[in-house]
């Protein structure tokens, strides 16, 4: 039997233009149980989606957490709304606004599915091995 994944929409606002709302989706699979994606989806082009650990975005909730490719915290002055940071392809950082509520309401129904200190219940690592092993070898 397949555990059902989350998704979720949210709006982010560019820190730079916070007067350019777009939409992105939140998704959390227990069959990666340990990460989170976010898609910023980009009109007609392909979305763009970053893949970072679901604990990191847990922590940003409440702490700045993050060092490298993705961070999360709380803004300094607004206590609804986050901070997230994501380095493109490029390496440039892209800081957006968020709303905590859908976010903490994200990641509720993530750990319900699974819960903190259970992620390791629900990897297959035979599907894991497979997968990366066909990579590299073709």
């Amino acid at each position: 039997m397949r555990t059902r994944d989350v998704t979720k929409g949210i709006t982010l606002w560019p820190t730079d233009r916070p007067d350019y709302p777009f939409a992105a989706v939140l998704t959390y699979s227990p069959a990666d149980p340990y990460a989170v994606r976010l898609a910023f989806i980009q009109g007609s082009r392909e979305s763009v989606v970053h893949r970072f650990a679901r604990n990191l975005l847990a922590e940003g909730m409440d702490d700045p957490a993050g060092q490298c490719d993705v961070t999360v915290s709380p803004h300094e002055e607004l206590e609804d709304y986050l901070v997230l940071t994501v380095r493109g392809a490029v390496g440039y950082p892209f800081a957006v606004y968020a709303f905590r509520e859908p976010v903490q309401d994200f990641l509720d129904q993530a750990f319900g599915l699974v819960p903190m200190g259970r992620e390791r219940e629900h990897l297959n690592l035979d599907a894991a091995l497979d997968a990366f092993f066909g990579e590299v070898t073709s």
